[in-house]
């Protein structure tokens, strides 16, 4: 079912809202989280609902270079490990590992234009799928593994494939975010006329893909003349403006189910502060983290 889906993570950014964590390392997703790191999750769920191909957009070769490594198989390590009898270290390693039929790529985003160059930059890969952006440090934990929230969000936009959909985050302060107005979106509005954030992953049918590739001479020359960012948002406005939704494509925002953890690492002190809730409530030595950290606050 998932077969015609391209999974783009943007990878491309400096980082440097995680220094000094993130400092010297290939790109945040790599930082640790709980047991595993921040990519693990989400290809993880990927793998999960059975989706296959998966585009990394980055900054260059060094950095697909340390993403490749990063996410290389490393059975004999796993089989030392369980020969000295840590299967918990083993088992948690294996969950690292991407199985043989992932179609694993990765491609160079020449300059940080903007998330609608992100998208232009994988146009290769995507051969006409509907395409999934992830920014990997939007990381939603789903309670039950078996039905990550990926999986609700793909099934949603399947039962009307002409609607792009975006994550929903009800929050009271969206002045840094996206809402819809008029069925339109808009960055950082002004004036707060939905509670409604928008987020990733977002599923964009490939009939806006295709049309966002058809606008790169003229969006990339206009980023480069006026010194500001493609948003891919800004061509799905186009393309619905222009016949979309005449056609009967739209754009919704898919409240994320309760039971679904948004944990936003997007910072120093988001991250902070997300790792420790990984390693107090999903790691498996969390009941030896819990029990750690009540000595600690004891001994304060």
């Amino acid at each position: 079912m998932y077969d015609n889906i391209e999974f783009i993570i943007a990878a491309a950014g400096e980082c440097t809202r995680n220094f000094p964590h993130s400092k010297a390392i290939a790109h945040k997703s790599l930082l640790p989280m709980g047991d595993m790191r921040i990519i693990d999750y989400t290809l993880q769920d990927i793998v999960r609902i059975g989706g296959r191909h998966i585009t990394f957009v980055c900054s260059n070769q060094a950095v697909i270079d340390d993403f490749k490594r990063a996410l290389a198989t490393d059975t004999a390590t796993e089989q030392k490990l369980r020969k000295k009898g840590k299967n918990d270290i083993a088992d948690v390693l294996k969950n690292t590992f991407l199985p043989d039929d992932i179609d694993l790529k990765f491609v160079i985003q020449d300059e940080p234009l903007g998330t609608g160059d992100v998208i232009y930059s994988a146009q290769k890969t995507i051969q006409n799928r509907h395409a999934v952006l992830i920014f990997p440090d939007d990381l939603i934990i789903s309670k039950d593994p078996k039905c990550p929230y990926m999986k609700k969000l793909l099934d949603a936009f399947f039962v009307n494939p002409k609607v792009t959909l975006m994550t929903g985050i009800i929050k009271e302060d969206v002045s840094n975010n996206a809402i819809l107005v008029n069925n339109r979106v808009v960055e950082k509005p002004k004036k707060a006329t939905s509670h409604v954030a928008g987020y990733s992953p977002v599923v964009l049918p490939s009939e806006v893909v295709k049309f966002l590739i058809g606008q790169a001479d003229i969006k990339i020359k206009e980023a480069k003349q006026q010194h500001k960012e493609w948003l891919y948002m800004d061509s799905l406005n186009d393309f619905l403006d222009q016949g979309g939704e005449t056609a009967g494509f739209g754009v919704e925002m898919f409240l994320k189910p309760d039971e679904d953890q948004m944990l936003d690492t997007g910072n120093l002190a988001l991250y902070e502060q997300c790792q420790l809730e990984m390693l107090l409530k999903h790691s498996v030595y969390k009941d030896e983290n819990k029990a750690f950290i009540k000595q600690l606050l004891n001994n304060k």
